[in-house]
Formats: C-alpha cells, structure tokens, sequence
C-alpha cells in the first residue's frame, strides 16, 4: 500500500512540476495582436481556397477528358 502511494505522490508531483514549467513558459511569449491574427487568418483562408479551386479544377478535367486527351 505504500509503494502504491509514493509512486501517486511523485508521478502527481512531477504533472505539478511540468504544469509549473509550462505556465512560466507562456508568460514569456508575445502574443500576435487581433490585428495580425485576423490579416493571418484570412491569409490562410485564402490560400486555402486558391488551392482547392486549382485541385477541383484539375480533378474535374482528369476525370471528364482523361490525361491522353489533356497531352
């Protein structure tokens, strides 16, 4: 029953070490403004749709026309 305990206390105390090490951690990092964020966000939003175009695109032509009839 007491190897059972100590082996609790130290896997508890070592979350509680890592939990302290991680919050220290984020205090140390800038964060990006809501400005930047969302000029970021709608970036990637984006692009993300550029590229789905082009590969629906591309997509429906290979299965409409086939590689032979492109060349």
């Amino acid at each position: 029953m007491r190897g059972i305990f100590k082996f609790f206390l130290k896997k508890f105390t070592i979350t509680m070490k890592f939990i302290k090490l991680v919050y220290a951690e984020m205090t140390k990092v800038v964060w990006p403004s809501q400005y930047k964020t969302a000029i970021y966000s709608a970036a990637v939003i984006l692009v993300s749709l550029f590229v789905a175009y082009y590969l629906g695109l591309f997509d429906f032509l290979f299965q409409n026309y086939g590689l032979r009839t492109l060349l």
